[in-house]
């Protein structure tokens, strides 16, 4: 079983509307040298995977890590802890269960959003042929809403299903329509 640690620190770094922490959240590559030092302190990794949509409209996986999160009290007098609070509107959070042989038809994000797996096991194909499984811990960022059908594929998005026969619980963090806009293209979107 994963630690669910990761899941924390990435709900604080992206679930998180309001509080005092002011550090600047990013994104970089999966593979970067780009660490965050706060307080003496080496900012632990917070892996995530992104859809998205290049140019052409077709839909590729991106493996990514948050940066900038601060190391300090979130809650005084709490003992400090890795915090980050992310810039963006958040328009709902939603619980989705994906049931035992789900498999959903292809479409695309309604708009860029978080996807958090807290039970069971899912998977994502994109138009590229690429497979993303998920458990519980791991999260995504959704960033493929402009994915479009092409001359020679007319699949949009992404493909879902359920992986295993255990129902897949989700947490779903919808950001509002162009609160994202700058950070939404690219391989780490978020």
């Amino acid at each position: 079983m994963k630690p669910l640690y990761p899941l924390a620190l990435a709900c604080a770094a992206v679930c998180a509307g309001t509080g005092s922490a002011n550090a600047t959240v990013g994104s970089v590559s999966k593979e970067s040298s780009q660490t965050t030092t706060s307080n003496g302190q080496l900012q632990p990794p917070i892996s995530y995977a992104t859809l998205w949509a290049d140019e052409k409209g077709a839909t590729h996986v991106g493996h990514c890590r948050i940066e900038g999160l601060e190391f300090k009290s979130y809650a005084p007098p709490a003992a400090p802890q890795w915090i980050g609070v992310s810039p963006d509107d958040i328009e709902s959070i939603a619980y989705a269960v994906l049931p035992p042989g789900y498999v959903g038809s292809w479409h695309h994000a309604p708009g860029p959003q978080w996807v958090i797996t807290l039970q069971g096991k899912w998977s994502v194909e994109t138009t590229d042929g690429t497979v993303l499984v998920q458990g519980p811990g791991e999260m995504q960022f959704n960033a493929d809403t402009r994915s479009r059908p092409r001359p020679d594929d007319e699949r949009v998005g992404h493909l879902t299903r359920t992986v295993g026969d255990e129902p897949n619980v989700q947490l779903i963090i919808k950001l509002k329509p162009g609160a994202a806009d700058k950070r939404t293209n690219g391989s780490c979107s978020y």
